[in-house]
């Protein structure tokens, strides 16, 4: 039993190492009065309902961007129509090519028709806090001229399904964030602001075309282009609404990501994720299993546990505290998502996304 404490002490640790306080965009004397201009380039495919909240928050911020380009990638419903309305120009994409993915394809895109100094791709489903964006801009200008700046959105949840994002959510911030100590950033998906001249140096998405997780692996090109990735957390500043259209959305978009994300990884920080989410569920089961004078010992555990997924993810959501004391429940649900994106990544059968396999 001595063996089992000490393992579960240890992934306690191993969450301490691999995430702790999650940085955000802070206010900072600005440089410089000359602010970056910025060409926004949002990826949308059936995103009608997306776009208003990130259309409108870009509308109201007290710096504009120059130009808002919305490639429209094949929708099915009134995108388009949805995003001239609120003030984007539409970019009717060109049939996707053999090789690229559907966001890839859109981005590369709009980057061609871009013509500001700076580029800042966004998910859809994003939008920016009242002050957000241009507090996002101004850090954008003190920062060294060859950083590329993606951030990991607030994630606000509205349904009791949602919840069920928990371990997710954490497992990206642990593993491409470069929150902890073990691993440089990777850049997050829903958000890249980048100088277009590091951007065609690193190659542009045509380096990743192939990729789902484009911006994960763009990192390691804007390395190898001198450029250097960093990330922020969105708390405050941009944030997003992921799921509104149910579990079958929520299941679908975290399968077609996560082995994916696992294989691109560092090997010390997928193996201690690993160990962090084992030691949690041990700590859960040994709970319910055990009935002798070491229950305490393992309740006091199972509440420290729960106190640092709490901690986390208060800092990346708007997750409820009940969620993390039942955190037995969100953590079962990533092992089944996960397990199955496993299952036909080795199977070779392809994801579905938005009516297009990947």
């Amino acid at each position: 039993m001595l063996i089992l404490t000490l393992l579960m002490i240890g992934g306690l640790i191993a969450g301490i190492l691999l995430l702790r306080i999650v940085p955000i965009v802070t206010p900072r004397a600005p440089t410089t009065s000359i602010q970056p201009v910025v060409s926004i380039i949002i990826p949308a495919r059936n995103e009608a309902t997306n776009l208003p909240p990130l259309l409108e928050s870009l509308r109201n911020s007290a710096i504009a961007p120059s130009q808002i380009l919305a490639v429209d990638d094949g929708s099915t419903d009134n995108t388009s129509a949805i995003a001239i309305q609120h003030g984007a120009t539409v970019i009717a994409s060109a049939p996707l090519p053999a090789g690229w993915t559907g966001k890839t394809w859109a981005c590369h895109q709009g980057a061609l028709a871009a013509t500001s100094d700076a580029l800042f791709f966004l998910d859809a489903d994003t939008y920016f806090t009242p002050t957000g964006y241009t507090r996002i801009v101004e850090h954008f200008a003190t920062l060294p001229p060859n950083t590329a700046l993606s951030l990991l959105p607030f994630h606000r949840t509205q349904l009791w399904y949602e919840e069920l994002s928990l371990f997710f959510n954490i497992l990206v911030a642990m593993g491409a964030g470069g929150f902890g100590k073990l691993d440089p950033p990777h850049l997050f998906g829903q958000s890249l602001l980048i100088p277009r001249a590091l951007y065609d140096q690193a190659g542009g998405h045509a380096a990743v075309k192939r990729e789902i997780l484009e911006n994960l692996h763009f990192a390691n090109h804007i390395r190898t282009a001198n450029g250097l990735p960093a990330t922020l957390a969105g708390r405050g500043t941009l944030e997003m609404r992921m799921f509104p259209h149910g579990l079958t959305q929520l299941r679908e978009s975290w399968q077609k990501a996560f082995s994916t994300g696992a294989g691109v990884t560092s090997p010390l920080v997928l193996a201690l994720s690993i160990y962090w989410l084992a030691a949690a569920m041990l700590t859960a089961l040994l709970l319910a299993a055990i009935h002798n004078p070491l229950w305490s010992t393992i309740a006091t555990l199972y509440l420290l546990n729960a106190i640092q997924i709490a901690w986390y993810a208060r800092q990346l959501g708007t997750f409820r505290w009940i969620t993390a004391l039942l955190y037995p429940i969100p953590l079962a649900f990533y092992f089944v998502i996960f397990a199955q994106s496993i299952w036909r990544q080795t199977r070779r059968q392809p994801v579905t996304w938005r009516g297009r396999q990947l």
